[in-house]
C-alpha cells in the first residue's frame, strides 16, 4: 500500500510538471499479467495515462520504441512526458475497447462479420508497415533482453513450454531425445528470413480500437526478427477463435500487402508461418501452464482447450514435425489427453 502512495505521488508531480495543475483524480487500472501499472490521470475535460514499472531496461525500450515507431507513423500512444529515473511516463490515453474484447461482442457462431474482418485486415496493414517500413532503419540498441529472435530465444519458449505445460501435466518424454527436437526446431527457424521489426507479443489485447482505427501497446518486448511470428501471434490468439478459413483469408491478405514493400515466396512464406504458429502456440500453453494449472487463474485455464484446438490444426500443416518424432509424440498426447481437466481440480 506504501509503495501504491508513492508511486500516485510521483505521477501525480509528473503530471503537475507537464500539465501545469494538479490532476483531479488518479485512479489505478485492474492488472494484467505484468508487473507494470497503469493509472488514469484527470484533469480539466481531458485524461493520460500514467505508468510505472520498475524495469528500467522495459522502460528505456517503450519510450525509445514509442519515438521510433510514432516517427513511421505508426498507431502507437503518444509519449507526453517521461521520468525514467523514478521508472514513470505519460502517454495517451487510448480508451479501454481492446481489439480482444470488441471482437468477442461482435463474433457470431457463423462467422466473423463483415465489420470484423475490415478491422483485421486494417490491423494488418498496420503490422506490415511497422515490421517492414518502421523496421527497416530501426535501431535495436535500446531492446530489452533481446535484440534479435535468436536461437536462445526459441529454446526459451520451447522450455517454458515443456516446464510449464508438460511437466505440469506429468506427460512422459525422454528429455535427451525432445531437447534435440528443440535444437533441431530452432534451427529451422533461425532459416527464415529475420531481418524486421517484431513486436514479439502482438495479439489481439494488446491492440486498442480508437475512432475505428487500430493503435498498438506493449511493443516493449520488440526486436529484429521474421515477418510470420507476429501474424501467427495475432491469428492463432487462443480467446479470438478465429475460424480456419478466415486464418487462411487474413494469411493471403498479409501476403498481398507485404509483398508490396518486400520480396515473399508464398510457399515458403506459409510454410514458416505454421511452424511460427506452432511455437507460439507451446509458448501460449507454457503461459497457460503457469497461470492456470499452476496459478489456478481461472481465464488461463478456460483458454487451453481454445489452445490446444490450435494445436490439433496445426499438426497437420507444420512439415518440419516429421522430423520431430519426440515433439510431435507430445503434441500428440497434449491433443489426446483429459489430464489438464483434472489438473484444474
Amino acid at each position: 500500500m506504501h509503495q501504491n502512495s508513492e508511486i500516485e505521488n510521483k505521477l501525480q508531480l509528473l503530471f503537475k510538471e507537464w500539465y501545469g495543475s494538479k490532476p483531479e483524480s488518479l485512479t489505478e487500472l485492474p492488472h494484467s499479467g505484468s508487473s507494470r501499472r497503469y493509472y488514469r490521470i484527470k484533469a480539466d475535460k481531458s485524461t493520460t495515462i500514467g505508468a510505472y514499472n520498475d524495469n528500467y531496461s522495459e522502460n528505456l525500450a517503450f519510450v525509445d520504441f514509442t519515438r521510433q515507431l510514432s516517427n513511421s507513423r505508426v498507431n502507437v500512444p503518444q509519449l507526453y512526458t517521461s521520468k525514467l529515473e523514478d521508472n514513470i511516463y505519460l502517454i495517451e490515453d487510448l480508451g479501454e475497447q481492446q481489439l480482444l474484447s470488441w471482437l468477442l461482442q461482435q463474433k457470431t457462431d457463423e462467422a466473423f462479420s463483415s465489420e470484423v474482418l475490415n478491422t483485421y485486415k486494417k490491423v494488418i496493414r498496420q503490422l506490415v508497415h511497422m515490421q517492414i517500413i518502421a523496421g527497416k532503419d530501426f535501431d535495436y540498441s535500446r531492446c530489452h533482453q533481446h535484440a534479435k529472435f535468436d536461437k536462445e530465444s526459441i529454446i526459451y519458449d520451447l522450455n517454458y513450454f515443456k516446464t510449464y505445460f508438460i511437466d505440469s501435466l506429468q506427460l512422459k518424454y525422454n528429455r535427451k531425445l525432445l531437447q534435440a527436437d528443440f535444437e533441431t526446431f530452432a534451427n529451422y527457424l533461425l532459416q527464415a528470413d529475420n531481418q524486421y521489426f517484431m513486436f514479439r507479443d502482438f495479439q489481439a489485447r494488446n491492440i486498442i480500437i480508437k475512432q475505428n482505427e487500430p493503435y498498438f501497446i506493449d511493443y516493449q518486448g520488440g526486436r529484429q526478427g521474421p515477418l510470420q511470428y507476429d501474424l501467427a501471434s495475432l491469428l492463432f490468439q487462443a480467446k479470438a477463435q478465429i475460424p480456419e478459413k478466415y486464418k487462411t483469408y487474413l494469411l493471403e491478405d498479409y501476403i498481398q500487402v507485404a509483398r508490396l514493400y518486400t520480396p515473399i515466396d508464398t510457399e515458403e512464406f506459409k510454410e514458416y508461418f505454421f511452424a511460427f504458429a506452432m511455437i507460439r502456440v507451446l509458448q501460449t500453453l507454457g503461459a497457460y501452464g503457469l497461470r492456470g494449472l499452476i496459478e489456478k487463474k481461472q481465464h488461463f485455464i478456460e483458454s487451453i482447450p481454445l489452445a490446444i484446438a490450435n494445436l490439433k490444426n496445426l499438426n497437420q500443416q507444420v512439415r518440419i514435425l516429421e522430423n520431430l518424432p519426440d515433439l510431435q509424440n507430445l503434441i500428440e498426447q497434449i491433443i489426446n489427453t483429459k489430464n489438464y481437466v483434472k489438473s484444474i481440480h
